[in-house]
C-alpha cells in the first residue's frame, strides 16, 4: 500500500526519510543536584517513555470532517513552551485573513480562510518567505487533498464511521496500538501502532502540520488528508539547532478512501494518478483578487466567466 510519507506529492525536495524507529526513546531532563546546579557527572541513560493514554484534544471537534480546521480556536493551535516537544507558535503574529470565509473552490469543494492561515502560519514558524509565496504554497498543498474528497465523496460517510469509532475507542481508554491494528489501513507502517520518526515536509498536510504542532501524548481531532482521514499522536520530538531541522515520532491511524485502495490493487500508479487528477480539477476564485493564491501551473485552470 502507498505511504503518506513518500508520497507527499507536492512537497519541497529534502533529503531521503529518515529510517523509522521502533523504541525511541525521550530525552530525559537534565539531572539537578540538591543545590540546582548543572550536575557535571555523567548523564543518565534515556530511558524508554512510559506507557500514557493519549489526552483528548482540548478544543478539538470530530464534527469538522473534510473542512480542514480542526480546532475552534482561528488559526493554528498555541501549545505553552516548556522545552520540550514541538515549538510554540508565536501567539502575536498575525494571520493573513482575519476572518474565515471561502476563498477558492475546487470541484466545488471549499478551501477556507481557515485552511490557508493554519498552513502559512505553521510555514512561518520555521522557514522564512515571503507572504505571497507561502500563501500559494499552502494552496498547492491543499490542492490534492480537495481534489480526492471529491472524487471520492460517496466513499466518506463509511470513512466517517470508522475513524470516529477509533477515536472514541482510544478517547475511552483502549490501548493506541489496539486500535490502530483493528482500524489502520497503512500497511506500510514499521510498527502495529503505526510510527514514524521524520522531518519537516516529508509527508502530505495538514499531516506534516499537526506532527510537528501537536503537544506530546495528546491526541489530534480526525483530519483529512490527500489519502483518508487520520488520527496522530506525537510521542516525541527532537528539536534541532534551528526549527527547520526539528524531528517528529509520531503513531498513527489512516482510514484510507476504498476507491484509492481499489486503484492501488487494481496496478495503478497512484502518486500519477491524483497528479493527473489535479490537473483535470476545476478552480472557482470567490473574491476579486484571490487568484494570485492559485499556483502558476494550475491557473489555466481557473473557470473564467
Amino acid at each position: 500500500m502507498i505511504s503518506f510519507l513518500t508520497l507527499a506529492i507536492f512537497a519541497l525536495p529534502q533529503e531521503p526519510i529518515d529510517e523509522p524507529t521502533r523504541l525511541k526513546p525521550l530525552i530525559p531532563p537534565p539531572e539537578q543536584t540538591e543545590t540546582g546546579a548543572k550536575d557535571a557527572g555523567p548523564k543518565a541513560p534515556k530511558q524508554a517513555p512510559p506507557k500514557t493514554t493519549p489526552k483528548a484534544p482540548q478544543q478539538g471537534t470530530i464534527q469538522a470532517f473534510g473542512g480542514g480546521r480542526q480546532n475552534q480556536a482561528f488559526g493554528p493551535q498555541q501549545i505553552q513552551e516548556s522545552g520540550k516537544g514541538p515549538r510554540p507558535m508565536d501567539p502575536n503574529q498575525e494571520p493573513p485573513f482575519d476572518h474565515n470565509r471561502t476563498l477558492l473552490k475546487v470541484n466545488g469543494v471549499p478551501i477556507s480562510a481557515s485552511e490557508i492561515n493554519e498552513l502559512v502560519m505553521y510555514y512561518r514558524s520555521y522557514r522564512p518567505g515571503r507572504s505571497d509565496m507561502q500563501l500559494t504554497e499552502a494552496v498547492k498543498a491543499l490542492l490534492p487533498l480537495k481534489v480526492m474528497s471529491h472524487h471520492f465523496k460517496d466513499d466518506m460517510p463509511g470513512m466517517i464511521d470508522k475513524i470516529g469509532e477509533a477515536y472514541a475507542a482510544i478517547i475511552g481508554g483502549e490501548d493506541f496500538k489496539a486500535v490502530a491494528i483493528r482500524y489502520s489501513q497503512d500497511s506500510e507502517a514499521p510498527t502495529d501502532d503505526g510510527r514514524y520518526t521524520f522531518g519537516r515536509e516529508r509527508a502530505v498536510q495538514p499531516f506534516d502540520r499537526h506532527s510537528f504542532t501537536l503537544p506530546l501524548n495528546q491526541l489530534s481531532p480526525p483530519f483529512l488528508t490527500v489519502y483518508g482521514f487520520h488520527l496522530v499522536e506525537v510521542l516525541d520530538y527532537e528539536r534541532g539547532q534551528i526549527p527547520a531541522d526539528d524531528k517528529s515520532t509520531m503513531r498513527h491511524i489512516l482510514i484510507m478512501y476504498p476507491g484509492m485502495i481499489a486503484l492501488e490493487e487494481e496496478g495503478k500508479d497512484v502518486r500519477k494518478w491524483i497528479k493527473e487528477q489535479v490537473k483535470l480539477a476545476k478552480i472557482e476564485v470567490m473574491e476579486v483578487g484571490m487568484e494570485n493564491l492559485v499556483p502558476a501551473a494550475n491557473r489555466e485552470q481557473i473557470q473564467r466567466n
